[in-house]
């Protein structure tokens, strides 16, 4: 997915501020126990229902600590998926992949939640002749 340069640089600021709060290269448990060389797959698989948003952010979070992780999106951005779809995975040096982790989920988990939430209002409107519209 494209992005122009504004939303771009906000994107990266986000990220930026979410690892930097968590502390995610400091991460203890990988630079103690996983090998540098390693390489692993990190799978985002949904636990319930709902809309996918946000894997340009989940690759963003990847790419600020490692441009060696590729991120393949199996949902499209506004596709409806079902509990135990896999929504991303993330291919590259395994320490990365879990310093990342938890804000690539956190991350992932508002943004499909809002884009799920989203579409149930609209699905509630429509009857009503009601449109409800991104006006940002």
């Amino acid at each position: 997915m494209q992005t122009d340069g504004h939303l771009q640089d906000e994107i990266e600021r986000v990220v930026a501020l979410a690892l930097h709060e968590d502390r995610a290269r400091e991460d203890v448990t990988s630079l103690a126990t996983m090998d540098e060389n390693l390489s692993g797959v990190a799978m985002f698989d949904a636990r319930e229902p709902g809309i996918m948003a946000g894997g340009i952010i989940v690759a963003a979070v990847y790419a600020a600590l490692d441009p060696l992780i590729s991120v393949e999106s199996r949902v499209a951005e506004g596709g409806s998926f079902w509990a135990g779809d896999a929504l991303l995975a993330a291919r590259g040096p395994a320490r990365a992949l879990l310093q990342g982790e938890r804000v690539a989920l956190n991350l992932l988990q508002r943004l499909c939640a809002t884009a799920s939430a989203t579409a149930r209002y609209v699905a509630l409107a429509k009857p009503f002749g009601v449109d409800i519209l991104d006006t940002r």
